[in-house]
């Protein structure tokens, strides 16, 4: 009975009805994307600055001697709407430039006095630097993952109009992430953009990891910087009748602390019942408090063999997953990289369980929380890839990859859907051109199994994948022995005996030279046998 709750329950979420895809422009005084872009770490306090922005493009590169920092210089009256990219139709700017300027007013309003006051951004892509009334705020480099500014009582003046202008240079580096860019071009800000008023010794991050008894739920908190003065964590289960507030001392000094908080009988996440813990962290004994809305889901991530059998399977909870997920290109083509509306993103994820799949795989492109907490409210698994670069395999590019691959383990610790990493795709930016020829040499694969070991270092909890192969290219050191086939119907047959054949622990087969299969579960992580370009497989029944 308590199962066909369950599914009762889900069964009336994924009858909402779907929306239609066809993307609309913004209104002119309407703010895009209005919703709060973290539900995984919220503060009450902020102020979405989607919506119209003035904009022009430097492609001489001369704004900054130009003077066009201080908001007036910003020349003509050319308007963007902001999170679109610059080039996409939702932005309603063509792409003619590498360089772009935003401008706009903003107010930080009067009741944030005495805390502190923060400018964030979800994404922009690639090299970012802010100006506040003319002063800089800071710059940033990197195109996936969340960066922010800290705006000081210096430079704040709240309840009156400030300037604030951003220049994105996105000119072209070989060594930069480009993912599914081929598509168009996530060009400047490309996730929403907001003031946020924090409290006097702010929280960083809250980790929650479920242990493996599923009874106990791990936490750690960092705080922005090291505690002034002895401080105060407390947390608030506000969805679990009974449970009592935690405290935990954070001494002066420390910036740090972790603990195990009992949660007996604890409801657990899984895809029939994506039960989400929903949990209230605050920070006392500063001058004003930070409080922040987070969530975790209860549920374990591992590899269990299927029952009677000696085939390994991706489990969660403890339980065997027959894996049904399709390749998700994460890409609109209206708004490339960045989805028009918030329902249009829960339809994504909708749509995936209303056809009978229970994950996908977001493809070289690291996914905005939205689309990731749809993914825990809904119950769908995430395969979640770390973009490609497509120069050579040189330190810049490796440099690149691992600042975006902490960032995104970082910011996603707590979505229970995402069960897996990609750090590579068909050794995309791995290989080295050899005369006519391109080979994925033996010193890239060594530096690709020690990406692999520092992603399994920084998240144990989950399974890491080195590379998703393809092109007789194969694995190196991997939780996951995944390949890449794209046949017409009537091969799939003789090329599944095959694999099947051929794969077993020792077995050399879809790994390099040096390495062997162990336990690793197997799946077919790209697939089909119908594709829409000249040579393909052509028509099938």
């Amino acid at each position: 009975p308590v199962r066909m709750r369950q599914l009762a329950r889900l069964a009336a979420t994924l009858l909402l009805p779907v929306t239609s895809l066809v993307a609309q422009p913004a209104a002119r005084d309407s703010v895009p994307l209005p919703e709060h872009p973290r539900p995984d770490f919220e503060r009450a306090d902020w102020v979405n600055l989607n919506g119209r922005w003035r904009f022009a493009f430097d492609a001489g590169n001369r704004g900054e001697a130009a003077g066009w920092a201080s908001a007036a210089a910003l020349p003509g009256t050319r308007e963007i709407t902001v999170p679109f990219p610059w080039g996409s139709r939702l932005s309603g700017v063509p792409d003619s430039a590498d360089i772009g300027w935003y401008a706009r007013s903003v107010t930080i309003p009067e009741s944030w006095r005495g805390r502190r006051v923060f400018l964030v951004f979800g994404a922009s892509d690639w090299a970012t630097t802010v100006w506040l009334d003319g002063k800089k705020l800071g710059e940033h480099r990197g195109g996936y993952t969340p960066f922010s500014f800290e705006i000081t009582p210096a430079q704040a003046t709240p309840g009156r109009a400030q300037r604030l202008v951003v220049r994105v240079d996105d000119s072209p580096h070989d060594f930069k992430l480009e993912g599914k860019q081929g598509y168009g071009k996530a060009r400047g800000m490309w996730q929403t953009v907001y003031l946020e008023a924090r409290g006097t010794a702010p929280l960083a991050n809250v980790r929650y990891t479920p242990r493996a008894s599923l009874a106990a739920v791990g936490v750690e908190a960092r705080l922005l910087e090291p505690a002034a003065r002895d401080l105060v964590l407390r947390l608030e289960f506000t969805n679990r009748p009974g449970q009592p507030a935690i405290t935990r001392r954070i001494p002066r000094g420390q910036r740090t602390v972790r603990f195990d908080v009992p949660l007996p009988g604890a409801r657990r996440w899984s895809l029939e019942d994506p039960f989400l813990h929903e949990v209230t962290a605050t920070i006392d004994g500063a001058e004003s408090d930070d409080v922040v809305k987070t969530y975790f889901g209860m549920r374990t991530v591992g590899v269990v063999d299927l029952p009677g059998t000696s085939y390994p399977y991706v489990a969660l909870n403890g339980e065997p997953v027959y894996m049904q997920l399709a390749l998700d290109q994460a890409y609109h083509p209206d708004g490339y990289y960045t989805f028009p509306t918030d329902s249009v993103l829960r339809d994504e994820i909708l749509r995936a369980r209303q056809i009978g799949l229970n994950g996908v795989r977001e493809h070289i492109k690291i996914e905005s929380p939205r689309k990731l907490y749809w993914a825990d409210r809904l119950g769908v698994l995430i395969q979640a890839d770390v973009p490609n670069w497509w120069g050579p395999p040189d330190s810049a590019a490796f440099r690149e990859h691992e600042f975006a691959m902490r960032g995104m383990i970082d910011r996603d610790w707590n979505h229970p859907s995402v069960f897996s990493y990609v750090a590579f795709n068909e050794t995309w930016g791995l290989t080295t051109k050899e005369g006519n020829r391109e080979r994925y040499l033996p010193a890239t694969q060594r530096k690709v199994a020690s990406v692999y070991r520092l992603a399994k270092s920084l998240d144990p909890t989950r399974l890491i994948e080195d590379n998703s192969v393809c092109c007789a290219r194969g694995h190196t050191e991997t939780d996951i022995n995944t390949w890449h086939e794209y046949l017409p119907g009537w091969s799939w047959d003789a090329r599944v005996r095959t694999i099947s054949d051929s794969t077993f622990p020792g077995s050399q087969w879809n790994f390099e030279s040096g390495w062997k299969q162990g336990r690793q579960p197997m799946f077919n992580s790209e697939f089909g046998n119908v594709w829409g370009y000249e040579g393909s497989t052509g028509d099938v029944d």
